[in-house]
């Protein structure tokens, strides 16, 4: 396998800008793009001429144009992502340097926004030089994914994040379907959360608990599940089932305003799965189950009672997510047993 690595200064890689690709699969979002900062020690460091450690990219032969006389190869950013975006961000006046940024030389910089440095700095940032690793066609994606994998290892990526890395692109794709589904996308996952992986991770719960995995959801426990799963398929009738009883509870939430929503707790989700499991089994039409979800989880809800207590506590705990889960199946049966007697 090659290697190379090459100098390319901020203008190159603004000329180079529409052949760089952030997308590669196990990639984690921008997470720095509030962050400034971050985002001000960065550029602080480009301003003074600094140590920033090498970019890593994927060169593999892909081209924008293949019927391009020349090629125009594409740059797939390995470990590098939270740097090129701060640094673009930047030039294009994205945010201003944060008050606390210190003085380059003996000039303020802080407050500033790159048209408003002085010309002798915004040549310094365009004329600063970055060492850049080629990874060449010869790597594989999982080979680079494994780079990225160890590069992290000493970074401040949360465990889900990681192990992104580990559950290969067809379970990564799998997880993406599932979280942009109507009822994800309506559960109040913040901004910051789907930035973090929260959404994928309370799917990671689903499957854990609805393929009886006896477990904690504490990140340890968790990080060790997502290597379990490794690269091997996710079981597709478990796929299928989460797919489905989405639909049904989407189906039964139909008249649930945003409000509702916001009060769903995300711990509650796991477990939400497991009663739909349940209610399907008792033939409960999805606007029953959404009858009863309601009752149960908006309008009676006690954050004293036990079942509030399993919410508010060591809500990773596997005894409480097992307690919070039986008590939520245990009140939809007897729901369910109300109903019959009814008819």
């Amino acid at each position: 396998m090659a290697r190379s690595t090459v100098q390319w200064t901020t203008y190159n890689l603004l000329k180079l800008k529409d052949r760089i690709n952030f997308d590669l699969p196990f990639q984690r979002r921008y997470v720095r793009r509030k962050d400034r900062s971050w985002q001000s020690l960065l550029m602080h460091t480009v301003l003074t001429d600094g140590y920033i450690p090498n970019l890593l990219v994927w060169k593999n032969g892909d081209v924008l144009d293949s019927n391009a006389s020349k090629p125009d190869y594409i740059y797939y950013v390995v470990d590098c992502l939270q740097r090129l975006n701060t640094l673009f961000l930047f030039v294009d006046d994205g945010f201003a340097l944060s008050d606390d940024t210190p003085m380059v030389g003996d000039i303020s910089v802080s407050g500033l926004k790159f048209s408003e440095l002085p010309e002798d700095l915004k040549q310094a940032v365009m004329g600063y030089s970055f060492s850049v690793t080629i990874f060449d066609e010869s790597y594989s994606l999982e080979e680079v994914e494994e780079i990225f994998y160890r590069v992290n290892q000493t970074k401040p990526l949360s465990d889900i994040e990681q192990s992104q890395v580990l559950l290969g692109e067809d379970n990564r794709s799998i997880l993406k379907r599932i979280t942009e589904s109507e009822l994800f996308q309506r559960i109040n996952f913040t901004k910051a959360d789907i930035e973090r992986y929260v959404d994928r991770k309370t799917v990671v719960q689903v499957i854990a608990l609805l393929s009886g995995r006896d477990m904690s959801f504490s990140g340890k426990d968790m990080k060790l599940y997502m290597r379990e799963i490794g690269k091997t398929p996710i079981d597709p009738v478990i796929v299928s089932e989460i797919e489905k009883s989405a639909e049904y509870m989407i189906e039964g939430f139909q008249d649930w305003t945003l409000q509702m929503f916001k009060r769903l707790k995300k711990s509650v989700v796991p477990s939400l799965f497991v009663a739909a499991r349940k209610a399907q089994e008792k033939n409960l039409s999805a606007a029953e189950f959404g009858q009863w979800a309601q009752k149960f989880l908006i309008d009676e809800y006690d954050k004293d009672s036990e079942f509030g207590e399993t919410l508010s506590r060591k809500t990773a705990n596997k005894e409480v997510i097992q307690r919070r889960t039986d008590l939520m199946v245990q009140d939809l049966e007897a729901f369910a047993n109300s109903l019959a007697q009814g008819k």
